[in-house]
């Protein structure tokens, strides 16, 4: 009865062994594919984002422990007193019901023709026009995947000091779906 038992398990082991190489050049290969996959769904918006600069607003840029590392804040960045539409007051006030929610914030003109400020958050996807996908967080904030950026050593105090002068914009690629990606930063 014990040899019944070990039988089709040797029988795996032996077809494994024969085909090991193909086996580790498919693992290998799937490996890659996965990263390279999630490099590029990353980097989709710097490829077929539209480009528009939306302003930064002041918080603390300079992150000890890594360095020249710019936290980023812009005015959508934060959940509007009077909430996101399509979300219940109910769910407003239920900071675990609200916490991880996606939330969708146009972005329109500003009266300076040049940047990009944001509409009503809301939690329907627009029908149409550029909009910010993103996620609720705690404490009321709103999160895009826009928060952070890494500049060259020795150059954060001329970012932390424009930010401080209302002076720094950020480029974003945005595509169709609301997905963004930071281009870069812009002292004006």
């Amino acid at each position: 009865m014990r040899e019944a038992v070990l039988r089709p398990v040797d029988l795996g082991l032996g077809w494994l062994k024969a085909r090991e190489r193909k086996v580790l050049l498919i693992t290998v290969a799937a490996q890659l594919l996965i990263l390279a996959a999630m490099i590029g769904l990353r980097a989709l918006p710097l490829v077929t984002g539209q480009t528009v600069l939306v302003r930064v607003v002041p918080i603390d840029p300079r992150d000890l422990f890594r360095g020249d590392y710019v936290t980023l804040s812009y005015d959508f960045s934060r959940v509007p007193p009077e909430g996101v539409e399509g979300i219940s007051a109910d769910e407003r006030g239920n900071r675990s019901k609200l916490e991880g929610r996606t939330v969708y914030v146009p972005l329109v003109s500003d009266s300076d023709g040049v940047h990009m400020r944001a509409g009503k958050p809301t939690a329907v996807k627009p029908a149409a026009g550029l909009f910010l996908k993103g996620q609720t967080r705690r404490y009321g904030s709103m999160e895009f995947g826009i928060e952070a950026y890494y500049v060259q050593e020795g150059t954060g105090h001329r970012y932390e000091q424009a930010i401080r002068d209302k002076q720094l914009s950020a480029e974003l690629a945005v595509t169709s779906s609301g997905q963004a990606a930071l281009r870069g930063l812009k002292i004006e």
